[in-house]
């Protein structure tokens, strides 16, 4: 009996002894991930027997949705996370899994979620190249109208907010961005409390720094899915230096021109902000 764990494109197997998680470079494996502790949880082998533990992380560790609180026996199909990372234990036989994917397998980008064939390397959608860690039996997976991995974003991002950890914001601003334009181009759903979400953070990001393009995006979005942005987005953006609002009027008439969705107090801020800050 062998034992492995995947996640994202990596597949590593568990040798007899510890194998620690962490964000430190000196782990066994090493998670980028703001939410994972530098040494987070650990996996031990000891003869047939997996059992993973918590080490006093920050956010804990997570198998199947319940917070550890001791140290846990790991099951095959077991799903560990660690912050916004999901692993997946696995008992190997060699009689029924090779040490690779053969070719002809579906996965799901994590980013837009359109299916592709997991040899192509990259989304063929969006570029991206991360990955469901959800695959069947029958290893084709299909797209899904909960977009679980847009709402883990955003729990992240706004704790990263929430410590003023400007890098990480626009990082995984970026990640948020991917998801969504990715599910507009294949015309999935884009929950309207997970755009509002999103745009609240890009246009605080603006603000932040002063600059146009968080904002404009989050208008362009709102734009393309036919809807107006929260008023607190247009508040947000009004503090933007003039230079910076006067980059936003096209996108701004645009909506104003374009989106039907009715609103009062969302369209009112917006022609609020369409206004000429120099007046």
């Amino acid at each position: 009996m062998r034992f492995r764990l995947r996640f994202l494109l990596q597949e590593i197997d568990l040798s007899p002894g510890v194998t620690v998680l962490g964000r430190s470079p000196t782990c066994h494996v090493t998670l980028d991930d703001p939410l994972v502790s530098r040494e987070h949880a650990q996996l031990t082998v000891r003869g047939s027997r997996v059992t993973v533990e918590d080490l006093g992380s920050r956010n804990g560790t997570l198998v199947n949705g319940d917070k550890l609180t001791s140290v846990h026996e790991l099951r095959d199909g077991d799903r560990v996370r660690l912050g916004t990372q999901e692993l997946v234990f696995y008992h190997l036989d060699d009689s029924e899994r090779g040490a690779g994917r053969a070719t002809g397998f579906m996965t799901r980008c994590a980013a837009c979620g359109v299916p592709y064939p997991a040899e192509a390397g990259t989304c063929p959608n969006c570029g991206s190249d991360h990955r469901v860690e959800d695959d069947t039996v029958s290893g084709v997976v299909g797209a899904t109208e909960q977009n679980w991995t847009l709402q883990l974003l955003i729990e992240v991002l706004q704790r990263a907010e929430t410590v003023n950890r400007t890098e990480d914001v626009e990082r995984l601003l970026e990640r948020a961005r991917a998801n969504i334009e990715g599910r507009l181009a294949a015309n999935h759903h884009v929950a309207p409390e997970h755009l509002d979400a999103v745009a609240v953070s890009a246009s605080r990001l603006a603000r932040r720094l002063g600059q146009a393009r968080w904002g404009r995006w989050a208008l362009d979005v709102f734009a393309a899915a036919n809807r107006l942005p929260p008023a607190v987005v247009s508040a947000e953006l009004t503090t933007l230096p003039p230079e910076a609002q006067h980059e936003l009027r096209g996108s701004i008439e645009r909506i104003l021109a374009e989106v039907t969705e009715e609103s009062a107090e969302r369209r009112q801020a917006l022609s609020r902000l369409a206004a000429d800050p120099g007046a």
